[in-house]
């Protein structure tokens, strides 16, 4: 059974829908029903959605069933010197405070594409209607958590620590080059510096290095980072792949670059981090739907949505590369 539903025109005026076309069509043809149409979709969406997306999957994620907060409690370090004492006989032994502090997340206002299939367009035309726009809505989600997530790492690299923990590192400067070779040697000894800045605040996580399309393929044509002397199975000038740096898993992003973190990053060539430096707080996940809409002749509501949060957890886990 359809289910139906009745929305006003002023909501809808917005939305889009499949252009006018000639030609027979037959993409909902055969015995497709509507409840595997539903879930076909979802499919579709979803898989567009995580191929496009780079740094969800690189930060840390909480979900929450309800609520428009979330509370991240960070731990603060010690020095190894500040509560730490020798034991006298017959003295009470003193009881020292542990730094305590905590980022709270808040949800940002759910995020939605939705577009409008013409029933008669849909069906004089001549390829599938459905199947690209379905891709279009995926990447344009993937898009916008990409920047958003972007945005609040670049501000990571920049902010500054809570109660017992330090600030973000400085900036590591990528020294200049004229070839491709020299270009990608000084990025490697970049990252290098990067995974030490952050080792040296005692972050041993697993570290990602995401850098701009043009910079990854300057790290592909370096002298060692593929080079079978110096790796084992770490990419190819053939495959035009690189692995890790230094540790470091290195990944390519078209976000990383313009302006991030209401900051303009003219200069910024990539990103070294862990996965604690940014947290992700979800409530709702990537959820589609399709609806008919009685008053637009049986044209198809296609709408996909989400509700996300994102904010700094902690500075020291993230270091700029800039240019010099």
């Amino acid at each position: 059974m359809k289910k139906l539903i009745t929305l006003s025109t002023a909501t809808l005026g917005a939305l889009s829908k499949a252009g006018a076309y000639t030609g027979a069509g037959d993409i909902i043809t055969g015995g497709t029903s509507t409840s595997d149409l539903s879930r076909d979709i979802y499919i579709e969406t979803l898989e567009a959605f995580m191929r496009r997306n780079v740094f969800l999957a690189l930060v840390m994620k909480q979900t929450i069933a309800q609520g428009n907060a979330g509370q991240f409690v960070i731990g603060g370090k010690g020095d190894g010197a500040t509560g730490v004492a020798e034991y006298t006989k017959g003295a009470q032994i003193d009881v020292s405070d542990t730094p305590f502090d905590e980022r709270t997340i808040t949800l940002d206002r759910p995020v939605y594409t939705a577009k409008r299939i013409d029933q008669f367009e849909e069906k004089v035309a001549h390829y599938d209607v459905r199947g690209p726009i379905t891709r279009f809505m995926g990447e344009d989600l993937a898009y916008k958590v990409d920047t958003a997530i972007a945005d609040v790492l670049y501000t990571a690299t920049q902010d500054t620590g809570l109660v017992g923990n330090p600030d973000s590192a400085t900036d590591v400067v990528v020294a200049t080059g004229t070839t491709a070779q020299e270009k990608g040697d000084n990025l490697a000894e970049a990252i290098f510096a990067a995974s030490a800045a952050l080792q040296e605040q005692d972050d041993y996580g697993q570290a990602y290095a995401v850098v701009s399309p043009e910079s990854y393929g300057y790290l592909v044509q370096s002298g060692n980072a593929v080079n079978t002397d110096f790796t084992s199975g770490n990419g190819g000038y053939d495959s035009g792949i690189v692995h890790m740096v230094g540790g470091v898993t290195i990944v390519s992003s078209n976000n990383v670059k313009g302006s991030l973190g209401g900051t303009t990053t003219a200069g910024l060539i990539g990103m070294v981090f862990t996965e604690q430096a940014v947290g992700v707080l979800e409530l709702i996940g990537l959820k589609t739907s399709q609806d008919v809409q009685i008053d637009f002749l049986d044209a198809t509501l296609m709408t996909a949505y989400y509700a996300m949060g994102t904010g700094v957890l902690r500075p020291e886990s993230a270091v700029a590369l800039v240019s010099a």
